[in-house]
C-alpha cells in the first residue's frame, strides 16, 4: 500500500452469527447457496449423476471434515476464495479430484469414489 492510500475496509462475520443454508453446511448466506447448487447443476449435467450424489460431493469437499474436526470445515460466504473459480471448474475439480487435469481433453479421467 502506498504512503497516504486508504486500506479497503475489511468486515469479519463471527463465526457464531453464520447458519447453514440448504444442504450445504458450508453455505453461509443465499449467495454461497446458490452457488454451491450451481456446482450440482453443473454435475448433474456433465457427468451423469443423480442429484443427491452431487449435494454429497459438494459437502464432502468443504462440509466435512477428518475427526475430530468441525463441520462445516469452511464457511463460504461473502467474497469468498470459492468465488475466484467458476462452477463448473468446482464441478471438474470435486468429481475428478483436484489435481485431475479434468480440462484437459487428452488426460485419462477416473471419478472420485462417490461418498
Amino acid at each position: 500500500m502506498d504512503v497516504g492510500e486508504v486500506p479497503q475496509q475489511e468486515y469479519l462475520v463471527h463465526e457464531s452469527v453464520l447458519r447453514s443454508h440448504g444442504p450445504f453446511p458450508c453455505a453461509g448466506d443465499n449467495e454461497a447457496l446458490a452457488f454451491c447448487e450451481q456446482i450440482v447443476d453443473t454435475m448433474v449435467r456433465g457427468y451423469g449423476i443423480s442429484r443427491s450424489e452431487a449435494v454429497a460431493r459438494v459437502n464432502r469437499q468443504w462440509s466435512q471434515a477428518a475427526p475430530p474436526g468441525r463441520v462445516p470445515r469452511i464457511w463460504i460466504v461473502g467474497l469468498d476464495i470459492a468465488y475466484h473459480e467458476a462452477a463448473d471448474y468446482w464441478a471438474g475439480a470435486i468429481y475428478y479430484g483436484p489435481d485431475s487435469h479434468w480440462w484437459d481433453p487428452d488426460a485419462d479421467l477416473q471419478p472420485q469414489p462417490p461418498p
